[in-house]
């Protein structure tokens, strides 16, 4: 939360209780003493509005959320004249209210005043109703509090977790300066009585040990030369334990912040980014294991069963995740999921490196050697597009009984509910005709906003094709890495690509949330979806690196513990979700209690990987 919103915040306040006559303000005043214990409960994520109207006339109240696309209003309440009441709205998304009013001895009803608005979470809104403003057509919109700003605890967890570093920082630097206090430093001298600076030693006071020393030497490229090691890409180790950490946050319930969970339908949220980014790190250290495994000499035969192997561990951990939630009965088994994706993504790019892949980096000195991380892998490159090319004929191709085809829309309540059935189109279609509408999702994010009845999966069958196409992605950027050994071509081709599927992607989505020709969606994976994270997954790839293994400003601690023990981090965080001390029932939840929590919760298991760490105990497929 931004200094200049809070103090936006402050201005509109004073400026809507300005807009109170005394008398309004006396009458809320009283109407909130007497009327304390009646008004509906606040909850997470609400706030008042109550609408007074002082004439004898009824007014019909209807509502709609501007996250529901193309839905028509719905009907809320009555309030009947003279008379007061007081309703729950929602302070996630914008609001769109409608005042009709019902006149006398008639079945129609008559458009007052409609009007949009961004309800504060606990605010008090008013509306008061009288014949001049029936006349008028015009609705004011009144806030008689001044409800603390809902992302506010998100300031202050941050300040108190940058405070508990700054304090650890001093901490370490303190202990260092003690313990370089008690070093006792011992100097070689010359027969005249001078220091030889040739000769040092620096000795822990208070122990015996036997001196031994070393004359130095101007020149130490031998001995360096004996020791150096080949680093490491920390980077992509960090950038995937920020991914986990945040996955994490999220399934612990992201405090209870709209942006901190998945958009009802098209749109895109941190929650969205997560998933994509794994698979999109998975793609890159791909390289490396293949890289590996040639240089160990690996037969085919043995690379073709570590890659089943992998997939087979990865599913079917996934489906056992998957009855962590009850009591476990097969008629209903959801199938889909995560790591099922993950699994299904990898066996599809691994197959296509293994079968097309170049197994030795040639033609570096020719004249196309700069681009030859492409040229050289034209075939992959085929073969991906073809993936995306199925995915792309099904999902807008493919005749779906009662939908129209190439629907790609939530259903329900969209479009005056001419579709209500239709959720997701060919990828639900798909899914309920191979795996039954009893093995996958029932609980998909649109059912609230759009209030929908058909099952549907998030990780459904269709879009794990373009998921293993974002998967390939990354094994393009990750072969810059093999390919190129110097910073400059490195951050030249990452920032290229980050430009080109950034795009590409916005122009799929036209720039918007709505109406572009492909909308960013998750549920369904859409091309634009894996192109626009795939660029943010190379400009965060790009500043980690440089920031890591270029300028080494940063060991990446602490989400360097859970990027190298990423599959034992993320089957704790699902197998305990229900376990104390991760999880315990919250009473009258609040966002500054649920971001505490979840912020714990995923301390928990960043200390585990942590002390594996320390270990050096690594699990790994």
């Amino acid at each position: 939360m931004s200094f200049l919103r809070i103090l936006g915040y402050f201005f509109i306040f004073k400026a809507c209780m300005g807009d109170l006559t005394l008398v309004q303000k006396t009458y809320i005043q009283t109407y909130n003493e007497q009327q304390s214990l009646k008004k509906p409960t606040l909850k997470l994520d609400t706030a008042w509005l109550t609408i007074n109207v002082s004439d004898n006339f009824d007014l019909r109240v209807y509502a709609q959320s501007e996250e529901c696309w193309k839905c028509a209003d719905m009907f809320i309440t009555d309030v009947l004249g003279p008379g007061t009441k007081t309703i729950l709205v929602n302070a996630t998304f914008g609001t769109h209210l409608l005042l009709r009013r019902n006149l006398p001895g008639n079945v129609t009803e008559v458009d007052v005043c409609r009007f949009r608005d961004k309800f504060r979470e606990g605010g008090d809104y008013w509306v008061f109703f009288n014949y001049s403003t029936y006349e008028e057509g015009n609705c004011v919109l009144d806030i008689a509090n001044d409800p603390m700003s809902a992302e506010l605890p998100i300031l202050y967890l941050f300040c108190g977790l940058l405070g508990l570093d700054v304090l650890y920082q001093i901490v370490v630097y303190i202990y260092r300066r003690r313990r370089d206090a008690q070093t006792v430093r011992i100097n070689n001298t010359n027969e005249d009585g001078k220091k030889n600076p040739d000769i040092e030693m620096y000795l822990p006071h208070g122990k015996n040990m036997e001196l031994s020393f070393i004359m130095p030497t101007h020149d130490h490229t031998e001995a360096q030369e004996n020791v150096t090691r080949k680093k490491r890409l920390k980077s992509l180790d960090i950038f995937r334990g920020l991914s986990l950490c945040i996955m994490m946050f999220v399934n612990y319930g992201g405090g209870g912040y709209w942006f901190f969970d998945h958009p009802p339908w098209n749109g895109l949220t941190v929650a969205d980014l997560v998933f994509p980014w794994f698979v999109f790190i998975m793609g890159s250290s791909m390289n490396f294991s293949f890289k590996s495994m040639r240089r160990k000499q690996k037969s085919s035969i043995q690379i073709v069963f570590k890659i089943i192997k992998r997939t087979v561990i990865l599913f079917g951990l996934g489906i056992m995740f998957n009855t962590n939630w009850g009591p476990v009965h097969l008629k209903t088994l959801r199938i889909p999921g995560v790591l099922q994706r993950l699994s299904l993504s990898y066996l599809i790019v691994a197959f296509i490196e293994l079968c097309l892949g170049r197994k030795e980096n040639t033609h570096r000195a020719r004249a196309w050697a700069p681009v030859r991380d492409i040229l050289q892998y034209i075939p992959e490159w085929i073969a991906a597009f073809s993936v995306l090319a199925v995915y792309l004929t099904l999902t807008f191709c493919l005749p779906v009984p009662g939908c129209p085809t190439g629907y790609i829309g939530p259903g329900g309540l969209s479009e005056g509910g001419k579709y209500y059935n239709c959720t997701g189109g060919a990828a639900q279609y798909i899914d309920v005709t191979i795996l039954g509408p009893n093995h996958i999702y029932r609980n998909p994010t649109p059912k609230l906003i759009y209030q929908t009845s058909a099952p549907y999966d998030p990780e459904g069958i269709l879009g794990t094709l373009s998921a293993a196409f974002l998967c390939f992605l990354g094994l393009q950027t990750g072969r810059i890495f093999v390919l190129h050994q110097d910073h400059k071509p490195r951050l030249i081709r990452l920032v290229i690509w980050a430009a080109i599927t950034g795009a590409i992607g916005a122009g799929l989505c036209g720039g918007s949330k709505e109406e572009g020709l492909i909308p960013l969606n998750k549920n369904l994976w859409s091309v634009s979806f894996s192109l626009v994270t795939a660029c943010f997954a190379n400009i965060m790839l790009t500043a980690m690196y440089v920031v890591v293994d270029i300028l080494d400003w940063w060991g990446g601690e602490p989400f360097i513990y859970l990027g190298v023990n990423p599959l034992i981090a993320y089957c704790l965080h699902d197998i305990f979700y229900r376990f104390f001390p991760v999880n315990w029932e919250i009473e009258n939840p609040e966002h500054w209690s649920l971001l505490l929590k979840a912020t714990w919760d995923v301390t928990i298991w960043t200390v585990v990987t942590y002390i594996l760490f320390r270990k050096k105990i690594f699990v790994a497929l």
